[in-house]
């Protein structure tokens, strides 16, 4: 057999994964024979206990995972359509708020355009004679009302500098 300073190489190339199949087979028949180093003997149950345990596969391990993978999926795409879903119901319930609120607008706009042409109507003179007599009715009572608040600012200032 080997001679323990080779053994020791071979098992850290093992533990790093770097051995060959010859490599592993020469550990094991170290391992299996009797004559192992006393230092070597926990080496001997860690390296046997990897190898001796060959790995069952169950034969329908395939049909059971790829059940599995497509309940996932399902389930993903279900999830995805309940978030498209609750996210267009946010979409459309804004757009159906911004569309009252433009039709709202239009409704007050076209009523104040009908209420100011009335109101137009109402103002306008085809004689320019009652024109003049209206305008000159509203700027005599604009100035009595001016020289009233005017009167009453000044003897506010009399009685306060006497």
């Amino acid at each position: 057999m080997k001679d323990k300073a080779e053994i020791q190489k071979l098992l850290e190339k093992f533990y790093d994964g770097l051995t060959t199949e010859a490599e592993e087979a020469l550990l094991k028949d170290y391992f299996l024979s009797d004559n192992v180093a006393e230092t070597l003997s926990e080496e001997r149950v860690i390296f046997l206990a990897m190898c001796e345990s060959e790995v069952v596969v169950p034969a329908d391990l395939a049909s059971k995972l790829d059940r599995q993978i497509n309940q996932w999926n399902t389930i993903e795409r279900t999830t995805r359509k309940t978030i498209t879903r609750n996210g267009m119901r946010w979409i459309v319930g804004i757009a159906a708020s911004i569309l009252v609120l433009v039709a709202v607008g239009v409704f007050i706009d076209k009523h104040e355009q009908k209420q100011l042409s009335s109101t137009e109507e109402i103002d306008t003179y085809d004689n320019p004679e009652d024109a003049y007599a209206t305008t000159r009715k509203a700027l005599t009572k604009f100035s009595k009302s001016l020289n009233k608040g005017l009167q009453a600012v000044e003897n506010a200032t009399n009685k306060q500098v006497d």
